[in-house]
């Protein structure tokens, strides 16, 4: 798309646009158009979408403006902008593709607004951000979001995702607590392996299936509460290398667990 301009300060822009009055949930004012800085220089566009070929990917980009007229960052859109430290994102973007934010490694924070239903693969894979709130618009969470986030400590999830998919978290090593949320009924292959600061987790009473390795090599994980009255399926290994784990607490009463789940010695007492 045609650039629009190349010198006027951001905060200029926004603050004289002629929707001025419209806010976005993050509380700057919505701008239809996106700007940025690469390379020290700024310029403004018209983009409706950002993707691989909008000239973000691997390049010098150090902050951004996604302007209104976005309603979604595509597969790889921002990754390996390894000097990006400043993303404000407006209220029109609806879904964030896969790998759209992988390895950006300076970004130590971002706000995910309101209007985002859906988060792809890896999209945030390798990142140093220490926290992140997935907000409760989100019902889709993609596998390998938060892969390799070794500084994240806080993480919030959406209330409305439906599983943690495939190595969501894998070597989320600065991790020590996570709440899954209710509405998850999944939990995919080394979702939860090698968090090693992660010390207990609760698993909720809608979970039907846990994968293989999905909680393998957590060295200090020594509490597990699972509230499903009927046992979820089990993948092979889901807790292994767990040396401070040898029990599963479940409810009373329930059902297909026996005497041990997972190499766990079950323990009926919720």
């Amino acid at each position: 798309m045609a650039n629009i301009t190349v010198s006027t300060d951001v905060d200029v822009l926004l603050q004289s646009a002629n929707n001025a009055a419209a806010r976005d949930s993050l509380g700057v004012i919505e701008y239809p158009f996106t700007t940025d800085v690469i390379s020290g220089v700024q310029q403004t566009r018209d983009l409706t979408t950002i993707t691989k070929s909008s000239g973000y990917y691997n390049s010098n980009l150090s902050t951004i403006y996604i302007g209104s007229n976005v309603t979604s960052i595509g597969a790889e859109g921002l990754k390996y902008c390894g000097l990006l430290t400043s993303v404000t994102m407006s209220s029109s973007v609806t879904s964030i593709g896969n790998e759209a934010f992988r390895n950006a490694n300076q970004l130590l924070s971002i706000t995910i607004p309101d209007s985002v239903t859906t988060i792809g693969d890896a999209a945030f894979a390798s990142m140093n951000f220490t926290s992140f709130t997935v907000p409760d618009s989100v019902t889709s969470l993609g596998s390998n979001a938060f892969y390799y986030c070794g500084a994240l400590t806080s993480i919030t999830l959406s209330s409305n995702i439906p599983s943690l998919g495939s190595n969501a978290f894998y070597y989320c090593s600065s991790l020590p607590s996570i709440t899954i949320p209710d509405s998850v009924t999944s939990i995919g292959v080394r979702a939860l392996s090698k968090c090693l600061a992660l010390t207990s987790i609760t698993i909720p009473s809608g979970v039907t299936s846990i994968g293989s390795n999905a909680f393998y090599y957590n060295p200090s994980l020594s509490r597990v509460n699972c509230l499903a009255t009927a046992a979820p399926t089990l993948g092979s290994n889901a807790f292994y290398y767990t040396v401070a784990l040898s029990e599963i607490h479940v409810p009373v009463g329930s059902t297909g667990y026996g005497a041990t789940y997972g190499g766990l010695t079950v323990i009926a007492d919720l």
